[in-house]
Formats: structure tokens, C-alpha cells, sequence
């Protein structure tokens, strides 16, 4: 086959696929994982056993250089809810920390705009049914405190108090819980949803309850039933963001396999779920697959989107349901809190049966930020003209164009900034000017651990700085290039060894930076 004739069946076949969706729009749930990287996914050689997304991946197609463009929950979950850079975010805490003029520290503070769009908020008006099932940290950051001192921040804002060490059991307690739980799912509704349920704020220590301060997959994946259930007629998106792998250590059964069933992000419900393989048969499989116990959560997760799909099938929307299974970032083994790869490149699956090529891969650059203008189009919805969007649709590709999306991908967390390519990275850290006089002083700045830095670390949050740079020999360089191809896990610094490539990228984030509007960046902005 010439390959003209494989551009007129390309045509061909997106033609089709419009005629289809004007026909029918179709259903999306993009499901969403938390702190997982490769090594927690069969497919891609982790020591884990993960049939049924092992399965998706060959009934579907692998987006093998798939990124998030800030590697912390609340910034990542931003661009993939709105398509733009969470710098370019004008939520009330952002700007707040961030005024116009101010070099931005992007990390958990990104948050939704009640009076911007997103991608939510467009389907809904466009006619579809918007469910959002599982963790947010998208909104209402000053309704969660980061410490465990929460009184003032929830009696300001309504909610019931209960203590840190209260029984879910005791009825009184249960009915706070519950309350606590419907409050924040009606303040995420204005946000684009007709639906939301199993909700949980940020993460499970912000229940603020240690017996609650445990996952529980089979409450999220029974709400996301309840809400293919109540929508199955009509065209859906449901946003699907489970706890796992974040911490509590998913590994330490006593936080997963070995916690009660009935312990949620409402509190105690006592009728259980039953929606999913018994805790007690997800340890088994997994001992008959040759893996220890602590390696169970794996598999449960593996079920959790086993189970989600087979009630698609089981409802006869498979055909009719584009499946997305993703990761907000790499685990804090894999570069989380930093702009390396590990941390930026997730793992991706999409299948849609009887659209999308089975066992197919798409090789190109893609990120979060294109998420949402993706399903725009795949969804025939244009979108309003008011709409910032940083990302590009990548709807030929998901149909099988092998073409690049992009050269070259911005990405930004904390102090540091990068750009990517196929065969490069450069990431640069850059202090604000006042946080630099105090550096260029001489000044000793505290580590986690009480320890003296010569450098502050790139993000407020000094649990996340301490262990990135920990696991990172080159977290606090100021200029850092890699070669992707020859070096992937970004070990060797090669900077100072490739000024014309150096130079090439520097000019290469300069031109990012400045589509920033009046946000300085060291000198890549003057």
C-alpha cells in the first residue's frame, strides 16, 4: 500500500468516526491514578501483576511518551481538567501567592476556576451527563489544612468536627462524616457536574480520622456504578481519580488488603460494597501469580478497572466508550516532585473497542493539557471562544496518524522549568529574585530532616523536596541537559559538555516562558 493511499484511508477513517459522532457522541471515563509509575504495571515490566490493564493495553493503544507537565497532584489534575499549564491558573489561592509580575512556584495550590471553563463544564453544556467519582484536590485548598490542626479551617467553613482518634461507628461521629462528605461533593458540582460522589477532598490523611486514614477501591468503583447506572442512556464523561498509589503505603496492607471494607471517605457504611473480588481473593491471585502480599495492591487496582470495564460491557456501551487509564505522575521513586522523566512520562492506555487499533502505540510527545481539547473534538463539541487551551487535540493520532503532535514540551514545578524532545531535556532551576539575594548571601537554608541546605528546595513542601532530591544526585543544578536517548533515566548531567544543544534549549524554554503573561523566570524572560 502507497502511502497516498494510507493518507486517503486515514481520511477515510476520521470522516467516519466524525459521521459516527454526530450519529452518537461518545462516552468518556478517564480514570485516573496516583503515584504510579511503570513498575506497578505488568505490561510495561513491573514487578506487579496487573492482567486486566495488561489486557486494555493490547485491546487498546499505549501512548508511549505520554507526560504530565507538573509532576504534583493538584497541578497535573489541573491540566488535565482545563488543558492549560497550571502557571497560567488564576485560582483565588494562586494568585494570592502569585500576583501578576511574581515568578510563580507552581505545586499543590493549583486549583479550578469558578469562573473559567473547563473541560467539564463544556460537555455538560454541550449535552453530556458529568460525574467526577474519587480524589479532587482541585478545589478549596483553604478548606484543608496542612496540618493535622484542622478546627479553624473546617469551623470557618461549616463542616462537622470530630477528632483525630473518633470511632466512624459511634453514630453521632458517622452522621459528621457523612455530612462533611455530601458538603464537599456539592461544592465541587458548580465546577461541571451533575454528579458526585465517593469524594475525597485532597488526600486520605485530610479526612483528618485515622481509622478512615485507609483506601478503599470498592466504595469508589460501587459510586462510579451508580453513576454509569443512572446515565447509561445518554452521553457520558466521568472522571474517575482513585487514592491509589498514593499514600498511606498502599503496600502496608494494613492501610489496603488488611483495613475494613466499610471504612470511606463518608465514613462507616456498614452494608459493605460488592462490586469487586474480596480483598481475601485479591491476595490469593496474587500469591498463585508468584508475588509477596505487599505487592496486592497492584492487582486490587487491577481489578478496580477490570471491574469498571466489564460494567461498560455489561451495560453495552463498549463500543459506544472511550476508556483512559493514566497516571497524574511518576511515583517519589520515579521523579515525582521534580521535571525529570520518571516523573513527567506515565504510563497511558486509551480503548475504544471498535475505533481505536487494537495492541497499537503512538510513539510521539503527548501531555495532560491535551486531554481536554482531545475529547472536545472527539466529542464534536467546539469549544466556546472564550476558552484558554495551552494543549492540542491529538484525535488523528488516537486514530492511528503516526505524524508528531509537538517538538518541543514545556513543563514546570516549583522553582524549575523544562523543555522536551524526543532526543533532549533541559531543565533549569531558577530562585525568585529574593529568595536568590538570600542564597547569593550565603544564607543556610532547613532541610526535612532539620538538616542545613546550601539550597533551598524547589517546592514549599519540604517532605516532597527532601525525598526528590534524595533519590536525585543533580536536584539542586541549576542548568541540567539530558540525552534521552542514550541515557533515559536522566543519570548524567551532560550541560557543560553540549554548549550547542545547551544553547539550543535555553532558547527553546525562553520561547515557552515568554507565552507566560508577565510571570519572570531568570533570565529566560528578560
Amino acid at each position: 500500500m502507497d502511502r497516498w493511499t494510507q493518507k486517503l484511508m486515514l481520511v477515510l477513517a476520521c470522516l467516519g468516526i466524525a459521521g459516527a459522532a454526530a450519529a452518537k457522541k461518545p462516552n468518556v471515563v478517564l480514570i485516573i491514578t496516583d503515584d504510579q509509575s511503570w513498575d506497578t504495571l505488568g505490561f510495561m515490566g513491573g514487578q506487579a501483576h496487573t492482567p486486566r490493564i495488561d489486557r486494555m493495553a493490547d485491546e487498546g493503544m499505549y501512548l508511549s511518551d505520554f507526560n504530565v507537565t507538573s509532576t504534583v497532584c493538584s497541578p497535573s489534575r489541573y491540566s488535565f481538567m482545563t488543558g492549560r499549564f497550571s502557571g497560567n491558573g488564576t485560582g483565588e489561592r494562586f494568585m494570592a501567592e502569585h500576583p501578576p509580575g511574581d515568578q510563580t512556584q507552581v505545586e499543590n495550590i493549583g486549583e479550578l476556576e469558578p469562573d473559567r471553563w473547563n473541560l467539564a463544564k463544556v460537555l455538560r453544556k454541550n449535552g453530556y451527563k458529568t460525574g467526577f467519582v474519587g480524589k479532587s484536590h482541585l478545589i478549596n485548598h483553604e478548606w484543608v489544612c496542612e496540618t493535622t490542626d484542622n478546627d479553624n479551617a473546617w469551623k470557618e467553613a461549616g463542616f462537622k468536627l470530630y477528632e483525630q482518634d473518633a470511632d466512624p461507628t459511634d453514630p453521632v461521629v458517622n452522621a459528621k462524616m457523612r455530612y462533611n462528605h455530601a458538603k464537599w461533593c456539592e461544592a465541587m458540582k458548580p465546577f461541571g457536574f451533575d454528579f458526585v460522589d465517593g469524594y475525597y477532598a485532597a488526600n486520605l490523611r485530610e479526612l483528618f480520622n485515622t481509622t478512615l486514614n485507609v483506601h478503599n477501591l470498592d466504595w469508589s468503583v460501587s459510586k462510579a456504578f451508580n453513576f454509569l447506572e443512572e446515565f447509561k442512556d445518554e452521553p457520558f464523561f466521568l472522571y474517575f481519580s482513585t487514592t491509589l498509589h498514593h499514600g498511606p503505603a498502599p503496600w502496608a496492607n494494613q492501610f489496603s488488603m488488611d483495613a475494613d471494607p466499610r471504612m470511606t471517605g463518608e465514613g462507616f457504611v456498614e452494608e459493605g460494597f460488592d462490586v469487586m473480588p474480596s480483598r481475601e481473593d485479591v491476595l490469593k491471585r496474587n500469591r498463585e501469580a508468584g508475588f509477596k502480599d505487599n505487592r496486592a495492591f497492584a492487582l486490587w487496582l487491577d481489578d478496580g478497572v477490570g471491574a469498571i470495564l466489564d460494567k461498560i460491557k455489561a451495560l453495552g456501551l463498549e463500543k459506544d466508550t472511550l476508556v483512559m487509564f493514566v497516571s497524574d505522575h511518576g511515583s517519589y521513586r520515579h521523579g515525582k516532585a521534580t521535571l525529570h522523566d520518571y516523573g513527567m512520562r506515565v504510563p497511558m492506555i486509551l480503548q475504544w473497542k471498535g475505533t481505536i487499533k487494537p495492541n497499537s502505540t503512538y510513539d510521539g510527545i503527548l501531555a495532560n493539557i491535551d486531554i481536554a481539547p482531545t475529547l472536545l473534538d472527539l466529542c464534536g463539541v467546539e469549544p466556546p471562544a472564550d476558552y484558554e487551551i495551552d494543549g492540542v487535540s491529538f484525535k488523528r493520532q488516537l486514530l492511528g496518524d503516526s505524524s508528531p503532535v509537538r517538538d518541543v514540551l514545556f513543563g514546570e514545578l516549583g522553582h524549575s522549568r523544562c523543555v522536551k524532545t524526543k532526543a533532549w531535556k533541559y531543565i533549569a532551576a531558577r530562585y525568585p529574585l529574593d529568595l536568590q539575594k538570600r542564597v547569593d548571601a550565603g544564607e543556610k537554608f532547613e532541610g526535612f530532616q532539620g538538616e542545613r541546605l546550601d539550597l533551598p528546595y524547589l517546592t514549599r513542601n519540604g517532605h516532597l523536596g527532601h525525598y526528590a532530591s534524595a533519590v536525585n544526585p543533580h536536584y539542586f543544578e541549576a542548568d541540567q541537559l539530558y540525552n534521552l536517548k542514550s541515557d533515559p533515566e536522566e543519570n548524567d548531567n551532560v550541560f557543560e559538555g553540549n554548549p550547542e544543544v545547551a544553547l539550543r534549549m535555553k532558547k527553546e524554554l525562553s520561547r515557552e516562558l515568554k507565552k507566560f503573561e508577565n510571570r519572570p523566570f531568570g533570565e529566560f524572560t528578560k
